[in-house]
């Protein structure tokens, strides 16, 4: 049986809420070299999102399709990436990992929610992802 000493404070939880800023930033600026940043190179497992052919097992992947989308990928009709809106966070540490979880909403269509987790380790003093899971959620389906 497991048992993990959780910290949930609010310096993780502000950290937690600063790495999402962050990644989301990245896409806004379209900036695929500060998005590098925020991946722990050495231990990537998988990037799963909630849009069909995006989902990579491995960073070089995985950049490529970012990179793309931030080419050609879906815009607002002011030709900015869509702005999200970030619900429920929820984040927890133990032992140099930490689990970000949030409800993100896209602005001009919150419904339905994102459903969004990012399992990120200490990397080099700071919170970098070692894997990000995006999906629909079912539960607001339209």
């Amino acid at each position: 049986m497991w048992e993990i000493e959780v910290e949930d404070n609010s310096e993780v939880h502000q950290e937690g809420m600063d790495f999402i800023g962050e990644y989301n930033l990245c896409f806004y600026h379209r900036d695929i070299e500060a998005l590098k940043q925020l991946y722990a190179t050495s231990a990537f497992t998988a990037f799963w999102d909630n849009h069909s052919g995006c989902d990579s097992r491995n960073l070089e992947d995985h950049f490529t399709k970012v990179s793309e989308f931030f080419q050609k990928g879906k815009q607002t009709e002011s030709g900015e990436i869509e702005p999200l809106l970030i619900k429920d966070a929820q984040i927890r540490s133990c032992n140099g990992f930490a689990l970000v979880t949030a409800l993100l909403r896209y602005q001009s269509a919150p419904t339905p929610g994102v459903r969004s987790t990012f399992v990120l380790i200490k990397d080099e003093g700071r919170w970098k992802a070692i894997h990000i899971h995006h999906s629909f959620d079912p539960n607001e389906a339209q």
